[in-house]
This record gives C-alpha cells, structure tokens and sequence, in this order.
C-alpha cells in the first residue's frame, strides 16, 4: 500500500458557468487587444524604418549639395574662408563671410555669437598670410581679399577695387 495521498483535483461541478464564460470572453477580449497592439506596433515600426530611410537620404542630398562645388566640411577654418573668397570671386566683409558659410556650417550657423567666434579664424587667416583685410574710408570693418588679387606693390587690383566701391 501506498502512503501517499492523492492530489487534490479541482472539482469543475463547483465552478460556476457563468465564471468559464466571462474568463473565456475576458481572454478574446485580450487576445483581440494584443493583435491589436501588435498591428500597431508593426505599422509604427514600417513607419519608423521609412523616415529612417528618407533622412538617410535628404542628409546625402544635403552633403552632396555642400560638396558638389568642391567645399570640403572637414576643412580648417582658414581654408573655409579661402574657399568661399574663391567662389565669389569678389572681397568680402565678415558679416558676408558668415552668411555665406553658415550655409554650409551647422556649428556656425548655430552659434549665439557668430561675429565673435568668426573673428578668430580671421585673424589667424590674415596672420597666416592667406588673405589680407583691406580697409575703406567710410565702410565699418575690412574687406578680406586673396593674395592674388593684389598687384606688386600690395595695392588692390582695380577690378576688385571697382567691386568693393
């Protein structure tokens, strides 16, 4: 003979039926709500993915729309500003320096005092003999000017002086 006793078994007489009827319904109700959920979350995760995709891309746009003309984003400041003397072809003040290259620079563009922070690039693009300030009686601030638009004697050229008038 065994010692053991027997497990005790839930007697199904005793539950109600109207208990098993709301405990089923209650879990369709669940299930219905996770495939709901789960739907969703599928939608917001294909979603999610697609806006990945598209600032994959608007960002390469944005890079290639900054480099096609050949600006480098990895650049020193001095050679930025050189750059942009270059495209424009013409001296340009600090406030139009700043502008033109703010384009290009989220740093600079952001900056609370850009005049300030722009200065020392400058200053050291001049100290460095890349490009030279040119000063007009009457216009507040210098105008920065390539090397070679400079003739012999370190006078501005007359097509750039014409520019800048």
């Amino acid at each position: 003979m065994s010692n053991q006793t027997p497990l005790k078994t839930h007697n199904t007489e005793k539950i109600r039926p109207d208990f098993l009827e709301k405990t089923q319904q209650t879990i369709q109700e669940q299930q219905k709500t996770i495939a709901q959920l789960y739907d969703l979350l599928k939608e917001t995760v294909a979603e999610n993915e697609l806006l990945r995709r598209k600032v994959q891309e608007l960002e390469k746009q944005l890079y290639d729309q900054r480099n096609s003309d050949g600006y480098s984003s990895t650049s020193s400041w001095i050679s930025k500003i050189v750059f942009t003397l270059q495209q424009e072809n013409r001296p340009l003040r600090s406030p139009e320096l700043i502008s033109l290259l703010e384009k290009r620079e989220p740093a600079l563009a952001e900056h609370p005092n850009k005049m300030q922070y722009f200065s020392a690039f400058l200053s050291n693009a001049v100290k460095y003999g890349r490009i030279f300030q040119q000063k007009i009686k009457g216009v507040r601030g210098y105008y920065y000017v390539l090397p070679q638009w400079m003739d012999v004697k370190g006078h501005l050229r007359p097509e750039y002086e014409k520019i800048m008038l």
